[in-house]
């Protein structure tokens, strides 16, 4: 704020120094900037007698709102694609700043996708046939249980997933990021009369 004070204040030191006389090459000396400086501001101040900046206007919208909601859409259908890709596929005379902030005012914004397991058919059939054949178990038959799971390995490194969606839409399965798992989770009961966590801390003993 002070710094536009003494800008002004410098301004109208040139406007006063012209009054008196003073050349405008003089001026350029005495004040250390160019005529050419000196100069615009002697004509501004003859034109409209106004030393301060004057407002700014924003550079018009290169792209239409027929185009701003075909961005949007594009996003919609395909969320996990990215601007350079949909300013390519509408053909844009716009950076790809710009779309992404089309993406923004329409309330879609870049997150990283819910990772979910891929479950087919086949997963589902297996799980309910589970949960049938074990609805019945008492708390003596879990206690002896221990599960066993398996690890997702990727063949390729295709970076972090990013997708486009807007606000509490997180899990819809167009934004999730599927994970294919070569196994479902095994169930390995242990002998009767042999708890997990004990069974678990004698093979622990054992190993170390």
């Amino acid at each position: 704020m002070e710094r536009r004070f003494e800008v002004i204040a410098d301004r109208g030191r040139i406007i006063g120094l012209r009054e008196s006389g003073m050349s405008i090459r003089d001026i350029a000396r005495t004040m250390g900037c160019s005529t050419g400086k000196v100069s615009r501001w002697i004509r501004r101040w003859h034109e409209s007698g106004n030393l301060a900046n004057l407002p700014r206007g924003r550079p018009p919208r290169c792209t239409t709102p027929a185009q701003d909601r075909d961005i949007a859409a594009s996003a919609e259908a395909h969320p996990h694609t990215n601007a350079v890709a949909i300013r390519d596929t509408q053909h844009l005379a716009a950076s790809v700043w710009t779309v992404r902030r089309r993406l923004h005012e329409a309330g879609l914004h870049h997150r990283v996708p819910a990772p979910k397991d891929r479950l087919t058919q086949q997963h589902r059939d297996g799980r309910l046939q589970f949960a049938r054949e074990h609805i019945n178990k008492d708390n003596d038959f879990w206690e002896r249980v221990i599960w066993t799971d398996e690890k997702t390995f990727s063949s390729t490194n295709h970076g972090q997933l990013h997708c486009w969606r807007r606000n509490n839409t997180r899990l819809l399965s167009m934004r999730v990021s599927v994970l294919a798992r070569g196994r479902v989770p095994r169930l390995c009961p242990l002998p009767p009369m042999v708890e997990s966590g004990k069974w678990l801390e004698s093979w622990l003993q054992r190993e170390t």
